[in-house]
């Protein structure tokens, strides 16, 4: 008996199942979704867009297009954030220290020698601090995944720096947020905030003496035609947030939402991988090119950091020393298990 009853019941719930999935299909409604990020198209950023695009096509049966707008051809980050929250523009990524004029709690990713690797930062993106920050995106936003960017590294068109003494003076271009001016400011430097869209061309103009990056932004960006120095000061580690607008994540269905959503989770994944290995071949090419790479020591690196503490102490009372704890706490794990 018990094989024809089985029988009956796939009969009886083939139509369910159909009626379930014509259903599903009738929730995703032909749409282009507009994705603006300030890399090149050859970036690391630009892999992670096509890759999503590639999923959510794929999820979507072809109906959810994404676009890609690379370049910062829509405008630069802080504009970018703006049109999210007006609607205008559907998705970004940047990294989540932008955030700090919606939320200082963001700043916590922006404090300098914070990670020592990747293993690192990824156990605190993966784990319950960065499934926070993606839980309580600022108004008119909402967080779906963390791609990579890698660690930021300064280059300048003066001098090789090896040790925070050699930071002195240089004008350097720095991330529009309090936390990275002030951070280069302890080092010596003068900071000087820029939009990254505007950053080529005041290096060219020696209006800026320098700036950071991860490498692949270094070279896919060619600034080794107007930067010849490169040093590994790894003094920050920056995620990418993936983001989409509010006005059109509540316009969606629970369907579309749920194809965008693993869409962007998946693609990190390959994203990720794809962002590390190409950190190595860009330093090889920028070599090639006749860019100087300085290694910064670990002992000079650990001075570097002294000399932050008070940006950093100041900093972390700012964001909350809770939020500054829960960050240590996953780091910890990770060094504790070496």
């Amino acid at each position: 008996m018990i094989r024809p009853i089985r029988n009956l019941f796939l009969a009886l719930a083939a139509p369910l199942l159909l009626a379930a999935t014509a259903s599903h299909a009738a929730d995703i409604q032909p749409r282009t979704i507009k994705f603006s990020y300030v890399q090149p198209k050859e970036s690391h950023m630009g892999y992670g867009v096509e890759k999503f695009a590639e999923l959510v096509a794929k999820k979507s049966g072809n109906k959810i297009k994404v676009r890609g707008y690379p370049n910062g051809t829509l405008g630069g980050d802080l504009q970018t954030v703006s049109a999210l929250q007006g609607g205008t523009i559907e998705m970004t990524t940047m990294p989540p220290g932008l955030l700090v004029g919606l939320s200082k709690e963001y700043g916590a990713f922006d404090l300098p020698f914070l990670f020592n690797s990747f293993q690192e930062a990824d156990a605190v993106l993966d784990g319950p601090v960065g499934k926070r920050f993606l839980d309580q995106a600022p108004k008119g936003l909402v967080g779906l995944a963390y791609w990579d960017h890698g660690f930021r590294n300064i280059s300048n068109s003066k001098r090789p720096i090896a040790k925070a003494e050699d930071l002195g003076g240089l004008k350097l271009r720095a991330l529009q947020a309090p936390l990275m001016i002030e951070t280069f400011n302890a080092l010596g430097s003068n900071a000087v905030p820029l939009a990254f869209t505007e950053l080529f061309t005041a290096m060219e103009t020696r209006a800026v003496d320098g700036q950071d990056n991860p490498i692949v932004a270094f070279e896919t960006n060619k600034f080794d035609e107007v930067q010849k120095h490169l040093s590994t000061t790894r003094h920050v580690y920056n995620p990418l947030m993936v983001m989409i607008s509010r006005k059109a994540w509540d316009s969606y269905s629970a369907a579309e939402r749920e194809i965008l959503l693993a869409a962007a989770r998946e693609a990190s994944i390959e994203q990720r991988r794809v962002s590390r290995e190409m950190e190595q071949s860009a330093i090889a090419k920028v070599r090639q090119k006749g860019v100087t790479i300085t290694e910064v020591s670990d002992a000079e690196r650990a001075r570097m950091r002294e000399k932050v503490k008070p940006v950093t102490d100041k900093f972390t009372r700012e964001i909350g020393e809770d939020v500054v704890k829960a960050f240590h706490v996953e780091i910890s794990k990770v060094r504790g298990g070496k």
